[in-house]
């Protein structure tokens, strides 16, 4: 019996599977947001859609990045600096996701949201 517990302990600590847990900060809006005047409020939002990125503002039309070929996550880097390099002073970013939004996705724009400044980010679930 001693045996089986000999070889068998080891083999399963040797197959245990670890797992590595991240955690991504997100916040809801801070109570000073509302207190804030419309002027200063550029209410940025990116909507992930199936085949493009919708990058909208209430100070700008919306601009739209398609999501085909290689060049497409470089394209939404490069929007979202343009829009960090006009307003420095926001650091605010919805994204917007649908119900069969892919988790990796959603995480792709937020990873290049905070990569251009964007530091605040606050998710909302739209309706198919």
């Amino acid at each position: 019996m001693m045996n089986l517990f000999v070889v068998l302990i080891p083999m399963l600590l040797l197959s245990a599977v670890f797992a590595e847990l991240a955690v991504i900060r997100m916040g809801l809006p801070s109570a000073d947001a509302e207190s804030r005047s419309e002027r200063e409020s550029l209410g940025l939002a990116v909507a992930i859609e199936d085949d493009r990125w919708i990058v909208r503002a209430d100070r700008f039309e919306a601009k739209i990045v398609g999501r085909d070929g290689s060049g497409a996550i470089g394209s939404l880097r490069r929007t979202l600096a343009g829009v960090t390099a006009s307003f420095p002073e926001n650091r605010d970013v919805v994204i917007l996701s649908y119900p069969h939004t892919r988790y990796e996705d959603i995480i792709s724009v937020m990873d290049i949201s905070r990569e251009t400044g964007l530091e605040n980010l606050s998710l909302l679930g739209a309706e198919s």
